[in-house]
């Protein structure tokens, strides 16, 4: 029995089991009380009536997997606090999403985000999206569900196995039975116990390691404060510019692209109330990121010169942070039982956001254009809303199917997995930005710049993956004084990037471009898929024969185009001439752009 496997009290057991069942009770609750209200708006968008509070969090928990919970302390540990920056891209990337991308999905009110590639290219691009999203998702939320339950396996006395199949199966029930509103609420709960867990781990553990004075003396002692890397190199791991550019590009990938957030937008009664959901994510994001770098200051103090990969008291990275747990909450009870649920709510609140969103996109992608081909209507409201269940149901199972088979694959494998799905949503990204902000992208160029973007980002990541795999050295010997090589066996290491310091012989060529920071994946993905499809658009014509409609353009293009100049709106608020654009292209006389100018 390791270190890790010290006293869980039946109190712990008490406290874990209660969250699980209280999650899976607010999903008996919705199902009851909406049992009335049978069609896939109320299943999938929550009657389009959910207030800002459940939003704001839900949106939140849905961005903070327990990957996330357990990696970003471990993250600090080892490479400092540079990653605290990554905070304020949020705040280039929000005004954004909340203003340029936003208003267009809830403009022409769909149920999936990929029906906008239909609208704007073509059915076949549509389906290009929703099939590389559906992929990603399924192994992203399974990796989700197997990273937790893998570290947390060592705390408590049950197997990885068995703590997959009983979070899997609670997440699918509520996410089923009770639908949108049902994963939103519990979101808002799950968002409360992780913050409790956060906090009572921070306090107890600043108060074992000496306090905030000695807490920061040791990190400054170790160098590990570090804000100030201004190096421009993309192959430098964490910089200013990385955090900030390359940050910037991945909120804009999580919040502007996936269906899993914008879902939660369209679930409101108004563009300006999904707009101060989003802004309240800032404030919200700030703090608890900011808990999880004080976290890893801690861990820091707590193993200064006793790293526990070294000394074998745990066998990877990710299980540092339960290790400090038992180490300073072990003896009293209750506490690790907190700090489990906490780990294990951000996964549920991530894989049910994730099983709603699959089954929305497979349901208004899939099954509703089949139903229509073979029959000439719509699938009956009562059908979709049972249909929408199934597929619940359909798609928990597939995940915790992966999340079983993710233990039995060899680390090459599962590597290469997470290192193509961390960076399929740049492409994803790059067609939203092609759609709304360069009216002269057609189709050809939209699909092309796509399945480049793809292409570019499966190269990097599986040859940045098998470079990783045949320069590592040996893993670090028991009872050395100093790591010397890189521990990324494990899901959380290396979805988070977790690595530790080592000596690296220069690389030159293709070895330099494969040691391109993650950080600055999702940018050249978009910058990829915007030359390609802007280039390719223009070899085909550009738009010339079909004309862009202004509501499938961002307003801020709408209100700065020669259109607007020319329809006398130039110098009026960017979202009430959206408004009125997408008011115009329900009419007759549509407003249009063809290469950029009024049609």
């Amino acid at each position: 029995m390791s270190d890790l496997q010290a006293t869980f009290h039946w109190a712990d057991y008490v406290i874990f089991v209660l969250t699980l069942l209280l999650s899976a009770a607010i999903g008996v609750f919705y199902a009851w009380r909406d049992r009335k209200k049978a069609d896939t708006t109320e299943s999938l968008l929550g009657g389009r009536t959910m207030s800002i509070l459940p939003v704001t969090l839900s949106l939140m928990a849905t961005l903070l997997s327990a990957t996330m919970v357990l990696g970003i302390p471990t993250d600090i540990y080892y490479n400092g606090t540079m990653y605290w920056l990554i905070c304020f891209s949020s705040f280039l990337a929000f005004p954004v999403i909340a203003h340029a991308i936003l208003p267009v999905f809830r403009g022409i009110e769909v149920f999936s985000a990929y029906e906008y590639l239909e609208l704007r290219f073509s059915k076949s691009v549509r389906v290009m999206g929703s099939l590389l999203f559906q992929i990603q998702m399924l192994f992203n939320m399974a990796v989700t569900l197997y990273a937790p339950a893998l570290a947390v396996s060592q705390v408590m006395d049950v197997s990885t196995e068995v703590s997959i199949v009983v979070v899997g199966v609670v997440c699918t029930f509520y996410t089923a039975v009770g639908g949108l509103k049902a994963v939103m609420w519990t979101d808002t709960l799950q968002m409360v116990i992780i913050f409790a867990g956060l906090l009572a781990i921070i306090i107890r553990g600043s108060i074992e390691v000496g306090g905030w004075d000695n807490i920061m003396a040791v990190a400054k002692e170790a160098d590990k404060l570090q804000l100030d890397n201004f190096d421009p190199s993309p192959f430098v791991r964490y910089t200013f510019w990385s955090l900030i550019v390359g940050g910037f590009f991945s909120s804009l990938t999580i919040y502007g692209s996936s269906q899993a957030m914008i879902q939660r937008y369209l679930s409101m009664s108004s563009t300006k109330r999904a707009q101060i959901a989003l802004y309240l994510n800032l404030p919200a994001a700030l703090i608890l990121t900011s808990l999880m770098v004080f976290l890893g200051l801690v861990v820091h103090a707590k193993y200064y010169n006793d790293d526990p990969v070294v000394t074998c008291r745990v066998e990877k990275p990710d299980q540092i942070i339960p290790l400090l747990v038992m180490d300073i909450l072990g003896g009293v009870h209750g506490l690790p039982g907190l700090f489990v649920a906490c780990i294990f709510s951000a996964a549920l609140s991530t894989v049910s956001s994730g099983v709603n969103a699959l089954a929305a996109v497979f349901l208004s992608d899939v099954l509703e254009p089949a139903h229509q081909a073979v029959t000439g209507r719509s699938v009956p409201g009562k059908a979709a809303s049972v249909l929408s269940k199934v597929l619940a149901l359909v798609f928990g199972a597939v995940i915790i199917g992966l999340a079983l088979l993710a233990g039995v694959l060899n680390s090459l494998v599962l590597q290469i997995s997470l290192s193509i799905l961390g960076i399929f949503g740049g492409p994803l990204l790059g067609l939203f930005l092609l759609g709304m902000f360069l009216p002269c992208t057609n189709s050809w160029g939209a699909a092309a710049g796509f399945l480049a973007s793809v292409a570019i980002s499966c190269w990097v990541a599986i040859g940045s993956t098998l470079q990783m795999s045949a320069n590592a050295p040996p893993p670090p010997v028991c009872g050395n004084d100093t790591v010397t090589g890189n521990v990324t066996t494990s899901a959380t290491t290396i979805l988070t990037s977790t690595s530790m310091a080592m000596e690296k012989a220069p690389l030159e060529g293709l070895d330099l471009f494969y040691n391109l920071s993650f950080m600055w994946y999702s940018t050249l993905a978009v910058i990829v898929s915007v030359i390609v499809g802007v280039a390719v658009s223009c070899a085909t014509g550009g738009t010339r024969k079909r004309p862009v409609e202004a509501r499938y353009l961002s307003p801020w293009y709408v209100a700065l185009s020669p259109l607007c100049q020319v329809a006398g709106t130039k110098g009026d608020n960017s979202e009430e001439v959206h408004a009125e654009a997408v008011a115009n292209g329900h009419t007759t006389s549509v407003l249009a752009i063809s290469d950029g100018r009024l049609s």
